[in-house]
């Protein structure tokens, strides 16, 4: 009898070193995906799809500018399909030109 609590102390103190182990990684994760910036993927894809468009170095400085300010204009080129966002972009430059 002594041996089947031993052994069952033994299953429970397994079973809580795994449950702190998933509650320390959870909140390992938790707190880096605060830190984060939640667009930082969407901005990196941006940059990267300007590039593929044949933007200059300086094109794509600006429009990084402008996404900066307004982050929807970035959102709507992505969403844009792959043909129409060069013009967009275009559009776009040409507009924060003219102010």
């Amino acid at each position: 009898m002594l041996e089947d609590v031993n052994h069952h102390l033994n299953a429970v103190s397994q079973h809580v070193v795994t449950m702190a182990v998933v509650a320390e990684r959870e909140a390992t994760l938790h707190e880096k995906a605060v830190h984060e910036d939640p667009n930082q993927k969407l901005k990196e894809n941006a940059i990267s799809e300007l590039h593929k468009l044949g933007f200059a170095g300086s094109d794509i400085v600006d429009a990084a500018i402008i996404f900066a300010k307004a982050p929807e204009h970035m959102q709507m080129m992505m969403a844009l399909p792959d043909i129409l966002r060069r013009e967009y972009v275009l559009k776009m430059l040409k507009n924060e030109a003219g102010r």
